[in-house]
């Protein structure tokens, strides 16, 4: 029975897990401009049949795959593997779920959460992994972990792996410091970063004073998650992705409530993801290897030759040609005298005599005529090489690209690729060349050097200037908070709905804690001196601090915001001397009656004030109050005894 528009319909409290399907990225271009990174065959074996097989001997009995291209061609292979009872049909059930709107794994996320699906604890499996991970006993300790840590959103599967261990992808290289308990206090991706020293927080290092640093660690991209994992995508719309997650719930802990674990894999378990084509190879030689085990590739479709090259079904080739650890697909023609090192061919391949390929992958229904010679490159489907034709470090599509120039044609079907370098990617220009072992991609970019790009010392100077005025972006972010409060006031809105708005807010502009707990009570204070025309001063005051007390109340939550929460009101009455002396007096009486400032924290704070100035007298009434309420409380019990 087809899985197309079925009701999906969740069984009780099956253990569950999310795969997304897309990578939502270029790295696999021209192959996946035909061939979703799902059905990427791996050792002639789709890869999300791998993906599958890993969850249904892991314990999983429900999995959510969320498709957002390819989705008919990924919905036909389940419903052929569920037609043919293959071993994962048996125990796990998958519900195929599609959005085309979806560009990033936090919009899938987001939809997840919208559609209500997930019911408890969940294994989330980002694009492309492979393992032999038992799920069910790191659920079971994440379970356990948030039962002392009620704020534990997920823990990350990491895999012990020494330098120059062939799984490790260099673009992926992390730092991690750990407490005892193995919480996540600092986490850095490498892979992009050339300085040589690594800066750590300072306040990590003195609240803990037991810490371990983690280097030899590779991401198996997968992650044990707690029901608020998918209401934290939903809740923060610049999340896109899971580092972003991470990255959110370190920098906000206090905001977002939120921690994140790490479980270490040791022994035969182990695990990757196919997020580029060096990943691509890498993961085919631990298959290839059994070092995946029980995951294996088919035996019955694949046949394994001397020199490490295995071939799949119907492909012949001839007694002159020479391949060396190389995986030849079905239904492949091998002609006289070809010589084919270090490469992948898949299915449908034609190639005649006296070919040579080397470090290089080779789509489907492609065609290299004679005494052509390919290396480090990589073909789409249905490219034809013509006769005597080089083509080295290059992508090759069959039909003509948007961006095509004169130079790029190499025959009737086969085009050289143009990738035109964004700001990230011109940051590490060399990064790209990892996508492929041996591989140095042509990347253009579309100014090479300044000359090219029509700079002058002027230009440059302007430049400069132009840069020198770019809005700071915690005046940014203030100016972000004045408004959302500002409308949520007139509309009469949710202070919950108000403060997912500044957490998005603080997270896009990337400003401290201490910046928000400060600038949040600032813009309070600062709406105050917008009085209505007719409306008493104190009055209008006093109706806004009662209307955002849920979001004072949420951003005051230590000594340190009640620190911050005080400097804000000196900023405020310092730069604003036209305000009523009584106002220092009102302002302070609130927060100290409703408890979200201590008289400790107040007269802590009055003692840095400077007695020269004006505002240490405003202040003063209120501190005097205070000894003289202590004074009279002491009295009191003093008497009693």
């Amino acid at each position: 029975m087809s899985s197309k528009n079925k009701e999906i319909v969740c069984k009780e409290n099956a253990v569950q897990a999310i795969v997304v399907a897309d990578t939502f990225g270029d790295e696999f271009v021209p192959v996946s401009d035909t061939i979703p990174l799902a059905l990427l065959p791996i050792l002639n074996r789709p890869l999300v049949d791998y993906t599958l097989e890993f969850l249904s001997l892991g314990g999983i009995e429900e999995t959510f795959l969320f498709c957002c291209t390819h989705v008919e061609s990924i919905r036909e292979h389940i419903d052929k593997c569920i037609r043919n009872m293959d071993g994962w049909t048996v125990t796990m059930k998958v519900n195929i779920i599609a959005s085309e709107s979806c560009h990033s794994l936090g919009d899938c996320l987001r939809d997840l959460d919208a559609k209500g699906l997930l019911r408890g604890d969940f294994v989330l499996i980002e694009p492309g992994t492979i393992s032999n991970v038992q799920l069910l006993p790191l659920l079971k300790r994440h379970s356990e972990t948030t039962k002392n840590d009620k704020y534990a959103a997920m823990t990350l599967v990491l895999q012990e792996a020494g330098v120059g261990y062939i799984g490790r992808c260099p673009e992926e290289e992390m730092l991690v410091l750990v407490d005892p308990d193995k919480r996540i206090l600092f986490h850095k991706k490498l892979g992009k970063i050339r300085e040589k020293n690594i800066k750590f927080p300072l306040d990590i290092l003195l609240d803990n004073p037991c810490l371990s640093l983690h280097y030899n660690m590779k991401d198996t991209h997968i992650a044990i998650c707690s029901p608020s994992v998918l209401p934290l995508f939903s809740d923060n719309f610049d999340f896109q992705s899971k580092d972003d997650l991470i990255k959110g719930l370190l920098m906000n802990e206090e905001i977002l409530e939120g921690t994140v674990y790490i479980n270490v894999l040791k022994g035969s378990q182990c695990g990757g993801a196919v997020t580029n084509w060096r990943m691509y190879q890498a993961l085919s030689h631990e298959l290839k290897n059994n070092w995946m085990y029980p995951l294996c590739p088919p035996r019955k479709k694949n046949r394994t030759l001397k020199n490490d090259v295995i071939i799949g079904q119907d492909t012949t080739i001839h007694e002159s040609a020479n391949l060396q650890r190389t995986v030849l697909g079905d239904n492949i023609k091998v002609g006289p005298n070809v010589t084919i090192k270090d490469s992948f061919i898949l299915s449908n391949t034609k190639l005649e005599g006296n070919v040579t390929i080397s470090h290089s992958l080779i789509g489907p229904w492609c065609t290299i005529k004679s005494k052509s010679k390919v290396t480090g490159s990589i073909l789409g489907e249905g490219s034809v090489v013509e006769k005597d034709i080089f083509v080295e470090n290059t992508l090759v599509q069959a039909t003509q690209p948007e961006n095509y120039e004169e130079g790029d044609k190499l025959g009737s079907k086969a085009y050289r690729m143009r990738i035109t370098a964004g700001e990230d990617e011109e940051a590490d220009i060399s990064a790209l060349s990892s996508k492929f072992p041996h591989i140095n991609v042509d990347v253009y970019q579309e100014s090479e050097s300044e000359e090219d790009a029509g700079f002058s010392e002027s230009d440059e100077e302007e430049l400069s200037d132009t840069l020198s005025q770019a809005p700071d972006d915690t005046k940014m972010f203030f100016t972000e908070v004045i408004d959302s409060l500002t409308r949520g006031f007139d509309d009469n809105l949710l202070c919950d709905n108000l403060i997912l708005e500044i957490n998005s807010s603080r997270y896009a502009y990337n400003v401290t804690v201490k910046e928000v707990n400060f600038n949040v009570v600032k813009a309070i204070l600062i709406m105050s001196l917008r009085q209505p025309t007719g409306v008493q001063y104190f009055s209008h005051l006093s109706r806004l601090l009662s209307f955002f007390a849920p979001i004072l109340k949420n951003y005051i939550r230590n000594e340190s915001a009640m620190e911050d929460c005080l400097q804000a009101i000196e900023d405020v009455a310092i730069s604003n001397e036209e305000l009523k002396e009584k106002w220092v007096m009102f302002v302070l009486q609130y927060l100290y009656n409703k408890d979200y400032v201590t008289e400790d924290a107040i007269l802590k704070w009055y003692g840095t004030l400077d007695k020269k100035e004006k505002f240490h007298s405003q202040v003063k009434p209120f501190t005097d109050w205070l000894e003289q309420a202590e004074e009279a409380s002491s009295s009191e019990e003093d008497s009693s005894d």
